[in-house]
C-alpha cells in the first residue's frame, strides 16, 4: 500500500511524501528513498498524483521490491519562482532559497525520513536505520548523488543510473580551479552552514552508471541546472575542449563529462564505483537494477 503523508511544517517538511509498504516490508530495517522526477504540474495535488503513478516504474521501486524494504518518495515541486530553480536535481539555486516553504529541501527530506521511521516504529514496531538507501535515475540520480554529497552520514548506500555525466567531486579545487557546489566543495560551508564531511563521505558506498549510448544530459549554458559561473567551471574542467554552449550536448561531450567525473573522484576516494554498460541508452533495465541490488547487498552498513 502507498500512503500520502501530508506536509507538516512543525516537523520540518512543507511538502507531502509517499510511503510505500507491504506485508513483506514489516521486518525491514532500512528504507529506500528516491526523489520525485515526474515533470511539472500546477499544483502539489497534481504532483502527488504523478509521483504515485511513478512508483510503478522508478528504479527505487524495483530495488525496494527486490529487497522487501519500504520506500519513501518526497513530493517536491518541479520548478517554481522562475525557471532557474530546478528542484529535481537539488541544484545550487534551490539550496540558496531563503523562503520558508522552499528552504533547504534536503533538510526537509531528512525530516520526512525521520517522520517515516517514527511511523513505522509506532505501527509495526520496526526499528529503521537512520541511514537510508538513496536511489535515482536521470534527474533523481543527480538528486541522490548530491544529497549523499551533502549528508553522507544519513546515507548507507547510494545508487544512481542515467546520471548525465556530471557528479559532485569531494574537493575544494580541481586542477587549481575553485569548484563550487554542485561541482565541488569550495563554497560548501557558505551554502550549508557546515563543513564538508570527507570522512563520512569516504565511508558511504556509492554506485553510479551511465550507458555508452546514453545521450541524456541536462548541462549546458543557460539550462536550469547550472548557473553561469558553474557553467564556466564545467567548461574548463569536464568537456575536454569540445563544443559546449547553449545547445543540448553531444554524446561525445556527455561521455567526456562522465569520464572526467570518474577521474577527479577516483583521485580522492575509492568508495564510489562506476559502470558504463555497453550500448545502453537512457532507460532502466532489469540487468542494471539487479546489479544495483547486488551492490546494495554487498555494501549495506
Amino acid at each position: 500500500k502507498t500512503i500520502v503523508v501530508k506536509a507538516n511544517p512543525e516537523k520540518g517538511f512543507h511538502f507531502p511524501y509517499l510511503l510505500k509498504t507491504s506485508k513483506k516490508t514489516v521486518d525491514a530495517n532500512y528504507i529506500v528513498v528516491e526523489s520525485n522526477n515526474t515533470g511539472s504540474d500546477n499544483s502539489i495535488k497534481g504532483m502527488t498524483s504523478k509521483a504515485k503513478k511513478s512508483l510503478s516504474w522508478v528504479l527505487g521501486s524495483s530495488i525496494s521490491k527486490k529487497l522487501n524494504y519500504p520506500m519513501l518518495m518526497p513530493v517536491f515541486p518541479f520548478g517554481t519562482m522562475q525557471r532557474k530553480y530546478y528542484f529535481p536535481q537539488l541544484d545550487s539555486d534551490v539550496l540558496k532559497i531563503d523562503k520558508d516553504k522552499y528552504r533547504r529541501i534536503d533538510l526537509q527530506l531528512i525530516a520526512m525520513i525521520d517522520d517515516a521511521r517514527e511511523k513505522l516504529l509506532k505501527e509495526n514496531n520496526q526499528s529503521i536505520n537512520d541511514k537510508v538507501i538513496m536511489t535515482g535515475f536521470s534527474s533523481s540520480s543527480l538528486f541522490a548523488a548530491r544529497f549523499t554529497f551533502l549528508h553522507p552520514a544519513r546515507v548507507s548506500v547510494a545508487i544512481g543510473g542515467g546520471i548525465g555525466g556530471l557528479l559532485p567531486v569531494p574537493a575544494e579545487k580541481i586542477n587549481g580551479i575553485e569548484a563550487i557546489y554542485p561541482i565541488g566543495t569550495y563554497d560548501f560551508e557558505n551554502i550549508t552552514g557546515t563543513k564538508f564531511n570527507l570522512e563520512e563521505y569516504k565511508k558511504t558506498p556509492q554506485f553510479y552508471y551511465q550507458g555508452t549510448k546514453d545521450k541524456s544530459n541536462p548541462f549546458r549554458r543557460g539550462a536550469e541546472d547550472l548557473t553561469d559561473e558553474e557553467y564556466e567551471i564545467v567548461k574548463k574542467l569536464f568537456v575536454d575542449g569540445l563544443p559546449f554552449e547553449d545547445k543540448p550536448v553531444s554524446l561525445k561531450v556527455s561521455t567526456a563529462m562522465w569520464n572526467n567525473s570518474q577521474k577527479y573522484i577516483n583521485q580522492i576516494v575509492d568508495n564510489v564505483k562506476f559502470e558504463s554498460p555497453k550500448n545502453l541508452n537512457h532507460k532502466i533495465t532489469p540487468k542494471m537494477t539487479s546489479r544495483s541490488v547486488e551492490f546494495i547487498k554487498e555494501n549495506l552498513n
